[in-house]
């Protein structure tokens, strides 16, 4: 009973945080209307059906559950600029939010994104919470070139918190650095601050990324010597497309390394994959992605050993402005599991 009514207090708390966001939003929407204001948002619902008695995905974050239709996020971008000052809030609803967020304090559980900026010519100057410069893939799943998320997104951080500094160059390159308080954590615990690096280059037809992670991933709080310098972690990202005609290509590869548990080594972890679409007309495109995940250490991937990865293909058709429905079959294959998805997707974009 003890257990049953436990249970029932945490869906009432997940019920109430949902309807407070939403007061949220129709109390900021009628403000928005106003020139300085600008609102946007995406929704991002689907259903997914696998092997029996699966009921969720546990290496996946995005688009995890199984047998039953769910919202993976719905979030809304408020955004209001003035002169060189830009402020960005975007609240935001879903399992995406309930399992990646749940570790942080209560009234940051719903902020997606939230920072003010300051712009002087070329620069840019914010301080906040930032979606994750790692990948050409991010929790909105409109902008993705495959509606779920690759494993190259689900393992590095969804999101960091501290400041950034953007840098125009010429017309082709820009730069962005980071100063922030970990891997992925919004508190402020006096950790050793980790620093990100973005460079981008844009032609064309190609767009190249390659980012950089150098910090610390401890848990909170106060930490022996032997921990803190056991998890001081080294990560290099690279991510390009290339569009030709109907066709727009994607691939992205990193690898990490750190220290473990006192050993003296560096254990090494590392992903590849390419994506493909093509424009069957302006309304309708098919898509297909391959990938691997290789981690032999378990440092962050602990669900299969050795490679590991998917492929898959399917379909997105447009309906109207703001919508979209498509599916994919995904295929998942380790040493250890043979997993066949098949996803169907509601998507909207405003």
């Amino acid at each position: 009973m003890g257990m049953a009514k436990s249970t029932l207090n945490n869906d009432r708390n997940i019920i109430l945080n949902h309807m407070r966001c939403f007061y949220l939003f129709i109390l900021l929407l009628p403000f928005s209307l106003q020139a300085q204001f600008s609102i946007a948002g995406t929704y991002d619902g689907y259903a997914a059906l696998s092997k029996k008695g699966m009921t969720h995905l546990p290496f996946m974050v995005s688009h995890a559950k199984l047998g039953a239709y769910d919202i993976n996020l719905l979030e809304i971008e408020l955004a209001y600029s003035k002169n060189q000052l830009k402020f960005q809030f975007s609240p935001a609803i879903g399992s995406y939010m309930q399992n990646n967020y749940a570790a942080e304090i209560p009234y940051r559980r719903l902020m997606y994104e939230s920072y003010l900026q300051y712009e002087r010519g070329k620069s840019a100057l914010a301080f906040g919470t930032f979606s994750s410069p790692y990948t050409q893939e991010t929790p909105r799943a409109v902008d993705q070139l495959s509606p779920s998320r690759s494993l190259a997104a689900e393992y590095v951080p969804y999101y960091v918190s501290g400041l950034r500094w953007s840098q125009q160059w010429t017309t082709k390159f820009r730069s962005q650095l980071f100063l922030t308080n970990g891997w992925q954590r919004l508190a402020f615990s006096g950790v050793r601050p980790s620093l990100g690096l973005l460079l981008q280059w844009e032609f064309k037809k190609w767009k190249w990324n390659w980012s950089h992670f150098y910090g610390d991933v401890s848990a909170m709080g106060k930490l022996s010597p032997e921990v803190g310098l056991n998890r001081w972690r080294f990560f290099q990202e690279f991510n390009g497309s290339f569009q030709y005609n109907a066709w727009t290509f994607q691939s992205c590869a990193y690898a990490g390394a750190q220290k473990r548990n006192g050993d003296a080594q560096l254990k090494w972890w590392g992903q590849a994959n390419l994506q493909a679409s093509y424009a069957l007309n302006p309304k309708l495109s098919t898509f297909s992605r391959a990938e691997v995940f290789y981690d032999p250490e378990q440092v962050v991937f602990n669900h299969d050993a050795g490679a590991f990865g998917s492929v898959s293909v399917g379909w997105m058709q447009q309906l109207g402005s703001v919508l979209q429905v498509g599916q994919e079959f995904r295929y998942f294959r380790g040493k250890h599991s043979n997993i066949p998805v098949l996803y169907s997707f509601l998507r909207l974009k405003f």
